[in-house]
């Protein structure tokens, strides 16, 4: 009976460790952006969303030039998470994993790009947020409000 019993916590232990060893790590979340232009972002025209990994120092030494050289060539970015074509007027929704570490810097590729034609955010990072585009390229960012977050 003694024996039976070391058998079975033997059995039990070895199943405990393999199904330990067989979880992989989860994947952060996704991060989620609602892009909302105005009909006039842009003047009408198309424009390009491109979200980076990036850390303070090099989202404030990045030109306009620079991130669209690196947004339209065929070698792939390594710190690119996402380019996006965006249709004034037109609500979209645009994902991208979410970095292990860094900040995420959003650039806004417009015709004639004003001063906020990029912004950073920085961890902890929301799942969700909410980005407003004005006629005059203002660039307004929010956190995401579901609905039964009121409660």
């Amino acid at each position: 009976m003694l024996f039976r019993l070391f058998w079975k916590m033997i059995v039990l232990v070895a199943v405990i460790l393999l199904s330990a060893c067989s979880s992989a790590p989860t994947p952060p979340p996704t991060l989620v952006f609602n892009i909302k232009p105005d009909i006039q972002s842009n003047n009408g025209g198309l424009f390009y969303f491109v979200v980076r990994k990036a850390n303070e120092k090099q989202f404030m030494q990045e030109t306009y030039a620079d991130v669209a050289s690196k947004a339209f060539v065929d070698l792939v970015d390594p710190e690119s998470l996402g380019i996006f074509s965006i249709v004034p007027g037109t609500k979209q929704v645009c994902e991208v994993s979410q970095p292990a570490q860094g900040s995420v810097a959003l650039y806004f590729l417009l015709t004639q790009p004003g001063s906020q034609w990029k912004k950073l955010i920085a961890m902890p990072f929301q799942e969700s947020y909410d980005i407003s585009l004005k006629p005059n390229s203002q660039v307004e960012i929010a956190e995401h409000k579901a609905w039964y977050s009121l409660f």
